[in-house]
């Protein structure tokens, strides 16, 4: 996949356009649809700009700056991901303390609702029982 000959700085400008292709979510290799950018490298850079792997190399100085763009897009999508992250806990654990809560309000709920039931049930059992005692006495003065 090396492109025969070239100018380093035809070479360079082409990388610079890949990287661009990429950050813009418009790669043309197959394999770099959908690049998680957190997961890129100067490798897929050069695969990107038609080149082979090695092509962007730290002791080239001229390469220098772009593999510092590669490296700090890398760096920025970890950092947004960390931050989206922590961002995603704080709003978890805000809705937990307010499940929480309301979980203690209905359980409370349930006890005093529970607690009115049995005093019904409490109160219909001792009218049924003064009925049926008045009822057994009613019977006794007839008799």
């Amino acid at each position: 996949m090396m492109k025969a000959g070239g100018n380093t700085s035809k070479g360079l400008i082409a990388c610079e356009e890949a990287l661009q292709r990429l950050l813009d979510v418009r790669p043309v290799v197959p394999e770099h649809v959908r690049l998680d950018l957190s997961k890129l490298t100067a490798s897929i850079v050069s695969l990107e700009a038609g080149f082979d792997r090695g092509y962007l190399k730290k002791s080239r100085k001229a390469h220098l700056p772009l593999l510092a763009r590669i490296e700090a897009c890398r760096a920025e999508t970890n950092k947004s991901f960390s931050s989206s992250n922590a961002k995603t806990v704080e709003r978890l654990k805000y809705k937990l303390a307010l499940s929480e809560k309301e979980l203690a309000m209905a359980r409370a709920q349930c006890d005093r609702v529970l607690t009115q039931n049995l005093q019904l049930w409490e109160r219909v059992r001792e009218l049924e029982l003064a009925g049926s005692q008045n009822k057994s006495l009613q019977v006794r003065q007839r008799t």
